[in-house]
Protein backbone atom coordinates (compact mmCIF):
# COMPACT_ATOMS: atom_id res chain seq x y z
CA UNK A 1 0.00 0.00 0.00
CA UNK A 2 1.20 3.57 -0.95
CA UNK A 3 0.52 6.55 0.79
CA UNK A 4 -1.42 9.47 -0.37
CA UNK A 5 1.82 11.70 -1.11
CA UNK A 6 3.43 8.96 -2.69
CA UNK A 7 0.27 8.79 -4.89
CA UNK A 8 0.13 12.28 -5.69
CA UNK A 9 3.49 12.67 -6.06
CA UNK A 10 3.32 9.87 -9.04
CA UNK A 11 0.55 11.38 -10.47
CA UNK A 12 2.14 14.88 -10.73
CA UNK A 13 5.08 13.28 -12.53
CA UNK A 14 3.10 11.32 -14.94
CA UNK A 15 1.26 14.52 -16.15
CA UNK A 16 4.43 15.82 -16.74
CA UNK A 17 5.95 13.13 -18.62
CA UNK A 18 2.49 13.15 -20.56
CA UNK A 19 2.50 16.62 -21.10
CA UNK A 20 6.03 16.13 -22.56
CA UNK A 21 5.83 13.53 -24.89
CA UNK A 22 2.83 14.67 -26.53
CA UNK A 23 3.21 14.63 -30.22
CA UNK A 24 4.09 18.32 -31.58
CA UNK A 25 1.16 20.41 -32.83
CA UNK A 26 1.83 21.60 -36.31
CA UNK A 27 -0.86 23.94 -36.19
CA UNK A 28 0.66 25.68 -32.94
CA UNK A 29 3.84 27.88 -32.38
CA UNK A 30 6.53 25.77 -30.29
CA UNK A 31 6.99 28.80 -28.18
CA UNK A 32 2.79 28.50 -27.51
CA UNK A 33 3.82 24.90 -27.10
CA UNK A 34 6.14 25.79 -24.22
CA UNK A 35 4.27 28.05 -22.84
CA UNK A 36 1.50 26.03 -22.25
CA UNK A 37 3.72 23.22 -20.73
CA UNK A 38 5.24 25.78 -18.34
CA UNK A 39 1.06 27.09 -17.51
CA UNK A 40 0.44 23.04 -16.86
CA UNK A 41 3.25 22.38 -14.60
CA UNK A 42 2.43 25.76 -12.82
CA UNK A 43 -0.98 24.71 -12.20
CA UNK A 44 0.07 21.39 -11.21
CA UNK A 45 2.62 22.82 -8.40
CA UNK A 46 -0.13 24.82 -7.35
CA UNK A 47 -2.37 21.98 -6.53
CA UNK A 48 0.19 20.62 -5.14
CA UNK A 49 1.22 23.11 -2.50
CA UNK A 50 -2.27 23.43 -2.15
CA UNK A 51 -2.90 19.74 -1.53
CA UNK A 52 0.53 19.62 0.72
CA UNK A 53 -1.12 22.34 2.90
CA UNK A 54 -3.87 20.42 3.16
CA UNK A 55 -2.74 17.67 4.31
CA UNK A 56 -0.42 19.47 6.78
CA UNK A 57 -3.73 20.83 7.77
CA UNK A 58 -4.76 17.50 8.71
CA UNK A 59 -2.10 16.63 10.39
CA UNK A 60 -2.30 19.15 12.48
CA UNK A 61 -6.50 18.71 13.26
CA UNK A 62 -5.24 15.20 13.68
CA UNK A 63 -2.82 15.85 16.47
CA UNK A 64 -4.78 18.22 17.88
CA UNK A 65 -7.82 15.69 17.56
CA UNK A 66 -5.31 12.86 18.89
CA UNK A 67 -4.22 15.56 21.81
CA UNK A 68 -7.93 15.92 23.02
CA UNK A 69 -8.78 12.33 22.57
CA UNK A 70 -6.19 11.26 25.24
CA UNK A 71 -7.02 14.18 27.86
CA UNK A 72 -10.76 12.87 27.59
CA UNK A 73 -9.43 9.41 28.12
CA UNK A 74 -7.65 10.85 31.16
CA UNK A 75 -10.63 12.65 32.20
CA UNK A 76 -13.00 9.54 31.95
CA UNK A 77 -10.56 7.17 33.79
CA UNK A 78 -10.27 9.72 36.35
CA UNK A 79 -14.07 10.39 36.66
CA UNK A 80 -14.81 6.46 36.90
CA UNK A 81 -12.34 6.17 39.78
CA UNK A 82 -13.98 9.13 41.48
CA UNK A 83 -17.11 7.32 40.41
CA UNK A 84 -16.25 4.38 41.82
CA UNK A 85 -15.13 6.45 45.28
CA UNK A 86 -18.54 8.03 45.41
CA UNK A 87 -20.31 4.39 45.06
CA UNK A 88 -18.63 3.04 48.09
CA UNK A 89 -18.85 6.24 49.68
CA UNK A 90 -22.59 5.97 49.17
CA UNK A 91 -22.94 2.36 50.27
CA UNK A 92 -21.24 3.06 53.18
CA UNK A 93 -23.70 6.33 54.17
CA UNK A 94 -26.53 3.52 53.14
CA UNK A 95 -25.20 0.88 55.62
CA UNK A 96 -24.75 3.46 58.12
CA UNK A 97 -28.35 5.14 57.68
CA UNK A 98 -29.57 1.31 57.79
CA UNK A 99 -28.10 0.55 61.00
CA UNK A 100 -29.01 4.06 62.68
CA UNK A 101 -32.53 2.83 61.32
CA UNK A 102 -32.36 -0.42 63.61
CA UNK A 103 -30.52 0.88 66.50
CA UNK A 104 -33.28 3.52 66.44
CA UNK A 105 -35.71 1.16 66.22
CA UNK A 106 -34.36 -1.35 68.91
CA UNK A 107 -34.03 1.78 71.09
CA UNK A 108 -37.69 3.10 71.09
CA UNK A 109 -37.99 -0.96 71.52
CA UNK A 110 -35.89 -0.93 74.64
CA UNK A 111 -37.75 2.57 75.88
CA UNK A 112 -41.08 0.80 75.81
CA UNK A 113 -40.37 -2.44 77.62
CA UNK A 114 -38.17 0.13 79.95
CA UNK A 115 -41.14 2.66 80.84
CA UNK A 116 -43.92 -0.56 81.27
CA UNK A 117 -41.24 -2.19 83.85
CA UNK A 118 -40.40 1.05 85.77
CA UNK A 119 -43.91 1.43 86.13
CA UNK A 120 -44.63 -2.05 87.24
CA UNK A 121 -41.84 -1.47 89.51
CA UNK A 122 -43.04 1.99 90.83
CA UNK A 123 -47.07 -0.02 91.25
CA UNK A 124 -45.57 -2.87 93.13
CA UNK A 125 -43.41 -0.18 95.60
CA UNK A 126 -46.39 2.29 96.25
CA UNK A 127 -48.83 -1.43 96.93
CA UNK A 128 -46.11 -2.64 98.85
CA UNK A 129 -46.28 0.88 100.65
CA UNK A 130 -49.71 1.18 101.39
CA UNK A 131 -49.64 -2.24 103.40
CA UNK A 132 -46.19 -1.61 105.27
CA UNK A 133 -45.60 0.02 108.52
CA UNK A 134 -47.01 3.91 108.70
CA UNK A 135 -43.59 5.60 109.12
CA UNK A 136 -42.61 8.60 106.85
CA UNK A 137 -45.79 8.04 105.01
CA UNK A 138 -45.78 12.20 103.71
CA UNK A 139 -42.50 11.30 102.11
CA UNK A 140 -43.22 7.94 100.64
CA UNK A 141 -46.15 10.00 98.83
CA UNK A 142 -44.26 12.75 97.76
CA UNK A 143 -41.62 10.50 96.06
CA UNK A 144 -43.92 8.15 94.31
CA UNK A 145 -46.26 10.98 92.98
CA UNK A 146 -42.60 12.36 91.73
CA UNK A 147 -42.07 9.45 90.07
CA UNK A 148 -45.24 8.75 88.57
CA UNK A 149 -45.00 12.40 86.66
CA UNK A 150 -41.25 11.61 85.86
CA UNK A 151 -42.26 8.10 83.76
CA UNK A 152 -45.09 10.42 81.63
CA UNK A 153 -42.22 13.04 80.63
CA UNK A 154 -41.37 12.87 77.24
CA UNK A 155 -38.51 15.26 78.18
CA UNK A 156 -36.98 13.04 80.78
CA UNK A 157 -33.96 10.46 79.28
CA UNK A 158 -34.55 6.82 79.41
CA UNK A 159 -31.75 6.50 81.45
CA UNK A 160 -32.83 9.27 84.07
CA UNK A 161 -35.68 7.84 84.88
CA UNK A 162 -34.67 4.33 85.09
CA UNK A 163 -31.94 6.00 87.95
CA UNK A 164 -34.65 7.71 90.32
CA UNK A 165 -36.81 4.82 89.90
CA UNK A 166 -34.26 2.30 91.21
CA UNK A 167 -33.44 4.80 93.12
CA UNK A 168 -36.69 4.90 95.45
CA UNK A 169 -36.08 0.63 95.09
CA UNK A 170 -32.68 1.26 97.29
CA UNK A 171 -34.07 3.81 99.39
CA UNK A 172 -37.58 1.39 100.49
CA UNK A 173 -35.15 -1.65 100.62
CA UNK A 174 -32.51 0.23 103.06
CA UNK A 175 -35.67 0.95 105.30
CA UNK A 176 -35.19 -2.87 106.30
CA UNK A 177 -31.89 -2.41 107.61
CA UNK A 178 -32.16 0.96 109.50
CA UNK A 179 -33.89 2.19 112.81
CA UNK A 180 -35.15 5.75 113.13
CA UNK A 181 -36.74 7.43 115.76
CA UNK A 182 -39.18 10.85 115.50
CA UNK A 183 -41.72 12.25 117.23
CA UNK A 184 -45.32 12.14 115.58
CA UNK A 185 -49.19 12.79 116.70
CA UNK A 186 -51.23 9.28 116.37
CA UNK A 187 -54.87 7.95 117.26
CA UNK A 188 -54.48 6.39 120.37
CA UNK A 189 -57.80 5.40 121.93
CA UNK A 190 -59.71 8.01 119.39
CA UNK A 191 -57.30 11.07 120.74
CA UNK A 192 -54.58 12.47 118.91
CA UNK A 193 -51.55 11.60 121.25
CA UNK A 194 -47.56 12.79 120.70
CA UNK A 195 -45.69 10.24 121.08
CA UNK A 196 -41.88 9.23 120.12
CA UNK A 197 -42.16 6.40 117.39
CA UNK A 198 -39.31 3.78 117.07
CA UNK A 199 -39.09 1.94 113.61
CA UNK A 200 -37.05 -1.11 113.81
CA UNK A 201 -36.37 -1.55 110.23
CA UNK A 202 -39.76 -3.38 108.45
CA UNK A 203 -40.29 -5.24 111.20
CA UNK A 204 -42.39 -3.43 113.75
CA UNK A 205 -42.99 0.21 114.90
CA UNK A 206 -43.27 1.51 118.47
CA UNK A 207 -44.50 4.40 120.64
CA UNK A 208 -43.63 5.28 123.29
CA UNK A 209 -45.53 7.87 125.41
CA UNK A 210 -43.54 11.52 126.34
CA UNK A 211 -44.64 11.10 130.09
CA UNK A 212 -42.95 7.64 129.14
CA UNK A 213 -46.34 5.26 130.84
CA UNK A 214 -47.64 4.00 127.78
CA UNK A 215 -46.26 2.27 124.96
CA UNK A 216 -47.41 -0.33 122.15
CA UNK A 217 -46.79 -1.34 118.80
CA UNK A 218 -48.69 -0.86 115.36
CA UNK A 219 -50.62 -3.75 113.96
CA UNK A 220 -50.39 -4.08 110.18
CA UNK A 221 -53.08 -6.68 109.94
CA UNK A 222 -55.80 -4.46 112.10
CA UNK A 223 -54.20 -0.98 111.27
CA UNK A 224 -54.26 0.18 114.76
CA UNK A 225 -52.27 0.69 117.58
CA UNK A 226 -52.00 -1.55 120.26
CA UNK A 227 -50.72 -1.16 123.60
CA UNK A 228 -48.18 -3.23 125.35
CA UNK A 229 -47.51 -4.33 128.83
CA UNK A 230 -45.34 -1.48 131.45
CA UNK A 231 -42.92 -4.29 131.35
CA UNK A 232 -41.53 -3.47 127.73
CA UNK A 233 -41.49 0.76 128.18
CA UNK A 234 -37.64 0.85 129.59
CA UNK A 235 -36.53 -1.62 127.06
CA UNK A 236 -38.34 0.48 124.27
CA UNK A 237 -37.13 3.66 125.78
CA UNK A 238 -33.45 2.31 125.70
CA UNK A 239 -33.76 1.38 121.69
CA UNK A 240 -34.80 5.42 121.50
CA UNK A 241 -32.16 6.75 123.28
CA UNK A 242 -30.14 4.21 120.73
CA UNK A 243 -31.59 5.39 117.69
CA UNK A 244 -31.29 9.30 118.96
CA UNK A 245 -27.23 8.00 119.57
CA UNK A 246 -28.06 9.41 123.20
CA UNK A 247 -26.35 5.71 124.37
CA UNK A 248 -24.29 3.04 123.28
CA UNK A 249 -25.43 0.48 121.26
CA UNK A 250 -26.59 -2.56 123.22
CA UNK A 251 -28.83 -5.73 123.32
CA UNK A 252 -32.56 -4.89 123.86
CA UNK A 253 -35.15 -7.20 124.16
CA UNK A 254 -38.43 -5.86 122.36
CA UNK A 255 -41.85 -7.82 122.51
CA UNK A 256 -42.05 -8.48 118.75
CA UNK A 257 -44.30 -10.80 118.47
CA UNK A 258 -44.97 -13.07 115.31
CA UNK A 259 -44.04 -11.70 112.14
CA UNK A 260 -47.11 -11.95 109.93
CA UNK A 261 -47.09 -11.31 105.92
CA UNK A 262 -49.42 -8.63 105.17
Amino acid sequence: MYSDKTMRSAMFLLTVLIVLSAPPCFAEDPLSQAEAIRNTVGTTMKIQKKNQKTEAGWADEQTKLETRYTALEQKKSRLETRLARLERLLHLEQEKQAEGLRKKAEADRIRNELSSYLESVLSSLEEQAKGDLPFLTEERHARFDSLKALLVDPAESAAEKFRRVFEALQIEAEYGNTIETVQKNIDLDGKETLVDLFRLGRVSLFFLSMDKQKAGYFDPAAKVWKALPKSANDALETAIAMARLERTVDLVKLPLGRIVKP
